[in-house]
């Protein structure tokens, strides 16, 4: 189980990386930028699509797309200089406790994922 969150990882830095060079592309115009968004996004789709083959859609997605959006919005903030406020604080926290949530087993849980 460690090593998908490994591969995890992988796809969630790609993702960042991708999305943060789109603030370089001036809207496609400068192409090194762009190259790196195109690949970066083709990476992290490629690792999130070999773990969805083995693992739950739900949970993998949440995580993929929960740890990457909480990673570029404190990058936004503090590379990009972007504004913050207590309620932005406040939502990145709840979106880390969901990712949380969603990685604490249930003591009621069985290996097949239903509830006994």
């Amino acid at each position: 189980m460690k090593n998908v969150y490994i591969w995890l990882g992988i796809a969630i830095l790609f993702e960042v990386i991708g999305a943060t060079f789109m603030k370089y592309t001036d809207g496609f115009s400068n192409w090194g930028p762009t190259v790196i968004v195109i690949l970066s996004y083709a990476i992290a789709l490629l690792f999130y699509i070999f773990l969805t083959k083995d693992y739950e859609l739900g949970i993998i997605n949440a995580l993929w797309s929960g740890g990457g959006t909480v990673i570029i919005a404190i990058a936004g903030i503090l590379v990009f200089k972007e504004s913050t406020s207590l309620i932005k604080l406040l939502a990145i926290t709840l979106i880390v406790i969901g990712i949380i949530g969603l990685n604490t087993k249930s003591r009621y849980m069985t290996e097949g994922g239903n509830v006994s």
